[in-house]
């Protein structure tokens, strides 16, 4: 073996191991006096990676890739704490202060039993969702949450985890909710908070159809998507993109699909930037798009948002799972908006293995 030939082989073994490699979250949790916090709850937003810090208050979670994760923290008494942390060839260290909780005073019932029912009836439907995923779930701890009302205004609040068996996909998932507002006059929602999921234990036959389940709902998702437009394949994966044209509904689009390559630029190996001036209409049609299609000049496309329809406008910076940051632009009208709780899967999901 020649010289060359050597420093080739070293390079792409080195090469290997770089691609490889993983890192680490740690840290230590203190209160405002400086006292280390033990038996925190420390995960990451929307997967199924959590630890407990130890007595002198340090958490360690190891294994993670390159990209962009949400590091939250629970502690009976003190307020959650959420800390953005960018992993790219190192890892990190957060230090984390949480602070006490002042003394909760529980709202005052609103009217009778039957308009406590009335309000989960409607939390239900607005967060959990209307799917056929969401049909399968349950909220198994109701008693949380407290609700209030202004006018067509209902917010909805808890003052721990909320535990939702999804029993379509096969998880249980621990949601820790900040808010949740629904307005009846405009029929519009808006909830904010993070999920940690547990896998459900079940027969070989409820495995197998879970596994059914979680390939079908990744399908066409808004996860599915981004993780097409890190790897340029977005065609090939069966999406059709196209740039909206008009500000108005019914909405018109350029008849002929965006290249992926227009959307995307590079950072590095980890992440990259997609960004587009105007907004995207989306459709999940992978017939359709294995064709060469072509429109007639002129020919526009007329759309009313169908049911596998999404509008997008986004300028944010991607990983390879689909992450980005909260403080960066994706904004979604359709059908990738009315998804809730009962459609999410957690970043770890992987269709080949079934999540």
């Amino acid at each position: 073996m020649n010289k060359t030939l050597l420093l080739l082989t070293f390079l792409l073994a080195n090469f290997g191991l770089r691609a490889q490699e993983s890192f680490t979250i740690s840290g230590t949790l203190s209160n405002a006096k400086g006292e280390k916090l033990e038996s925190a709850t420390v995960f990451i937003g929307n997967s199924q990676i959590a630890t407990v810090s130890d007595k002198d208050g340090v958490f360690r979670i190891s294994g993670l890739s390159p990209g962009t994760y949400q590091l939250i923290v629970n502690l009976l008494s003190y307020a959650p704490a959420k800390q953005e942390v960018t992993i790219k060839e190192s890892s990190e260290a957060v230090n984390l202060v949480l602070k006490e909780k002042g003394i909760a005073l529980k709202g005052v019932a609103i009217g009778d039993e039957s308009k406590r029912k009335n309000f989960l009836k409607t939390f239900n439907k607005y967060f959990l969702g209307e799917s056929e995923n969401a049909k399968g779930c349950v909220l198994m701890n109701p008693d949380v949450l407290d609700f209030s009302t202004n006018k067509a205004l209902m917010q909805a609040t808890a003052d721990d985890f909320l535990i939702v068996e999804n029993n379509k996909l096969g998880y249980r998932i621990k949601y820790l909710l900040r808010n949740f507002q629904y307005n009846s006059a405009g029929d519009v929602t808006t909830y904010d908070g993070e999920a940690f999921f547990e896998p459900l234990k079940g027969t070989e036959a409820q495995k197998k159809e879970w596994k059914v389940n979680r390939d079908k709902t990744y399908k066409g998702s808004l996860m599915h998507y981004l993780r097409a437009l890190y790897t340029n394949t977005t065609r090939e994966e069966g999406f059709l993109t196209y740039a909206v044209t008009n500000q108005l509904f019914p909405m018109v689009a350029d008849p002929n699909p965006v290249s992926t390559i227009q959307l995307i630029t590079r950072v590095d190996s980890n992440f990259i930037v997609v960004k587009y001036p105007k907004r995207l209409y989306t459709v999940y049609d992978p017939k359709k798009a294995s064709e060469e299609l072509r429109l007639a000049k002129g020919q526009k496309i007329i759309e009313y948002l169908d049911k596998t329809g999404s509008v997008l406008m986004i300028k944010a910076e991607i990983d390879a799972k689909g992450r980005y940051s909260e403080n960066q632009n994706i904004l979604m009208q359709g059908f990738w908006s009315k998804l809730r709780i009962g459609d999410q899967l957690p970043f770890e999901y992987e269709p080949k293995e079934g999540g």
